[in-house]
């Protein structure tokens, strides 16, 4: 497996621990990573961060993490205001790439309208899948990752 970026982002959750990662006690995402774009002074905005354009992270390019046959799509949903939350969904846009029989990856927050796959495209590691966002259960643009052994979300 690939990063499923280029460039440098930093884990703002992720870890063996509650305090390191706050997926930690939620079964399937117990070991998941978001990941955020920072700046030379650690900051993950310029200005006021009021609107998602702010964010290092909007609209970075999400890749592939390694070969695979796309299983899942979801498009459609809206990125959220920063600092406010949609619970209806966790995932919000997001690629669930199947990579083999119990090795799935889950990228999810993509920007809205930006996902570049449809369900059952073989794709490539570091092929392009959409764009980060802030679709959802986020308060901030980010990305959520997270591989799973078996295809179904719950």
């Amino acid at each position: 497996l690939s990063l499923p970026f280029n460039d440098k982002w930093f884990v703002f959750w992720g870890g063996d621990t509650k305090r390191q990662n706050i997926h930690h006690d939620t079964p399937n995402q117990k070991f998941a990573f978001d990941f955020v774009v920072i700046d030379n002074n650690g900051k993950n905005h310029k200005g006021d961060g009021k609107n998602n354009e702010d964010y290092y992270s909007f609209g970075k390019e999400i890749l592939s993490p390694a070969d695979g046959k796309v299983i899942e799509v979801i498009d459609g949903v809206r990125d959220n205001k920063p600092g406010s939350l949609n619970p209806y969904s966790a995932m919000g846009n997001a690629v669930v790439i199947e990579h083999n029989k119990q090795e799935i990856s889950v990228l999810a927050h993509l920007k809205f309208g930006s996902i570049k796959v449809k369900v059952r495209d073989k794709i490539q590691t570091g092929q392009p899948v959409g764009l980060c966002g802030n679709s959802v259960n986020s308060s901030e643009p980010h990305l959520h990752y997270h591989l799973q052994d078996n295809p179904i979300i719950q």
